[in-house]
C-alpha cells in the first residue's frame, strides 16, 4: 500500500550552494533506491535554529514531498542519519499533499 509523506530535512548551515545542490540530489537518490516517487520538494531556506544541534545555531531547511510503502520508510529514515552533512530529519505522513503554486512554493 503507497502512502503519501513529508520529509523535513535539516542540513548543515555551511553548504555552498553547488554542495547543497549535491546533498539534495543524495537525498533523492537515498529516497528512488528505497522505492519512494518523489512528489515535490523545495528549499525553505537558511533559517535560526531555537536551540543548537550538534553545536550548529542555524541550518538549510528543506522538504520533500513523495510517495512510498511503509516498509521503505524506516530504510529511508535511517540513511539519511547516517548522512554527515544533515543534522536532522523528520518524515511524517500526510493524508493529502498541499496544493502547489506555479513558482513551486506550497501555500499550506
Amino acid at each position: 500500500m503507497i502512502r503519501k509523506y513529508e520529509a523535513c530535512i535539516l542540513m548543515e548551515p555551511a553548504l555552498d550552494p553547488t554542495s547543497l545542490e549535491e546533498e539534495v540530489n543524495n537525498i533523492s537518490q537515498i529516497l528512488t533506491d528505497s522505492g519512494a516517487n518523489i512528489i515535490h520538494h523545495e528549499l525553505w531556506g537558511k533559517r535560526m535554529l531555537t536551540h543548537p544541534i550538534k553545536k550548529k545555531n542555524e541550518g538549510y531547511y528543506y522538504l520533500f514531498y513523495f510517495e512510498a510503502a511503509p516498509d521503505g520508510i524506516t530504510k529511508i529514515d535511517s540513511a539519511l542519519k547516517h548522512r554527515e552533512k544533515i543534522l536532522r530529519s523528520l518524515i511524517l505522513m500526510k493524508k493529502e499533499f498541499p496544493e502547489f503554486t506555479k513558482n513551486g512554493r506550497s501555500e499550506s
